[in-house]
């Protein structure tokens, strides 16, 4: 029988399944959507886990999980529900590493072409145009801040406003000219 789009008779959080999260979901809707949309074995995502509602379900209806969240709280109420719901010595996996990026990436002066194309030879500071050999690289987050040679974190700038920014943020490179009165 195919799913109707209102579903009325799944009821709200009640009794004892209540965590206090504030967006807590019921546990039937979880459970219904996972059934819907996998099979057993399949691998469950919750990139905003909370207070594991979708990881219960998951784990309840033989779903492997992976459930991520950036808050403490959320941290604490998952190992409790968990420990509620699924035993005494469930174990969970809890990292506050961040993982790094695992793939090589070239060295990030070889997209030079890529973004002069992309930014049409005008400088990501000063939105001057430039010839090629005037523009450089540049991180958009610093290196130092936790940037990547990754091409979604490279821009070229001027050499003036490469020098300007130095290794500080965008944010700041933009500040100075704007305090210079180039921009």
């Amino acid at each position: 029988m195919p799913a109707n789009n209102l579903w009325t008779d799944i009821q709200p959080v009640l009794g004892n399944e209540k965590t206090g999260y504030p967006t807590q979901k019921p546990l039937a809707l979880l459970e219904r959507i996972i059934k819907a949309s996998s099979k057993e074995g399949d691998m469950v995502l919750d990139p905003f886990c909370g207070c594991a509602t979708t990881c219960v379900a998951a784990e309840r209806l033989n779903r492997q999980w992976i459930g991520i969240d950036i808050s403490e709280k959320a941290v604490q109420l998952v190992k409790m529900r968990l420990e509620k719901e699924l035993g005494m010595f469930y174990d969970v996996a809890h990292r506050t590493d961040i993982p790094k990026r695992s793939e090589k990436l070239p060295n990030y002066t070889t997209h030079k072409h890529q973004l002069y194309g992309k930014q049409e030879g005008v400088c990501n500071g000063c939105k001057s145009h430039f010839p090629f050999r005037n523009m450089t690289v540049d991180h958009i987050v610093p290196q130092k801040h936790g940037g990547t040679d990754h091409e979604d974190n490279l821009q070229l700038l001027c050499g003036a406003c490469n020098s300007t920014k130095g290794t500080g943020t965008q944010a700041e490179l933009i500040a100075k000219l704007k305090e210079q009165g180039v921009l």
